[in-house]
């Protein structure tokens, strides 16, 4: 791992991909996620050569939090370069280093909408982990590893049904 973003020089190796972190945790029957004190979320850069779910595992151990699942849930473009993002499941930390993450609770939050050939205007914070979170859902009864590491998490993670399901209720 390399020195923040905002402190590398411009090189042909360095390519203007982000990749977004949404640590998630579960503190009794209560969601929360974690994001740095002075941003709205946990974003590093990515080289090309960089392998994405590797640099989500490196990333989490810089604090240090225990992920128990970690998966790749969307992309957007924002200001020229392509957000990647991966939601992590962690262990519900006792204590983190002094003046790094938040523990934010989760609230429900609408998705983000664009047009039939076009992506939303703009996509906030809360709509990205709405749609990881949901993700997540669908996941933890259709993937037998997250359906394993996150037995626990079924009930709280029934309300986050996707839409596609919903409209077959």
């Amino acid at each position: 791992m390399g020195p923040p973003i905002s402190t590398v020089d411009w090189s042909p190796k360095f390519v203007a991909q982000t990749l977004e972190v949404l640590p998630v945790g579960l503190r009794g029957e209560r969601l929360f996620w974690m994001k740095p004190i002075h941003a709205d979320s946990l974003r590093v850069g990515l080289t090309p050569s960089a392998k994405p779910a590797d640099t989500v595992l490196d990333v989490l151990n810089w604090y240090p939090l225990v992920p128990v699942v970690v998966h790749s849930t969307s992309w957007r473009q924002e200001e020229g370069r392509i957000i990647l993002t991966y939601v992590a499941v962690i262990v519900s930390p006792e204590k983190l280093p002094p003046d790094s993450l938040v523990e934010t609770p989760v609230r429900r939050a609408e998705l983000a909408r664009g047009g039939a050939m076009a992506a939303p205007q703009a996509i906030g914070i809360e709509a990205v982990l709405e749609h990881a979170l949901r993700h997540l859902s669908w996941l933890v009864k259709d993937d037998p590893a997250v359906m394993r590491e996150l037995a626990a998490w079924k009930e709280v993670l029934a309300g986050f049904e996707p839409e596609p399901f919903r409209a077959l209720a």
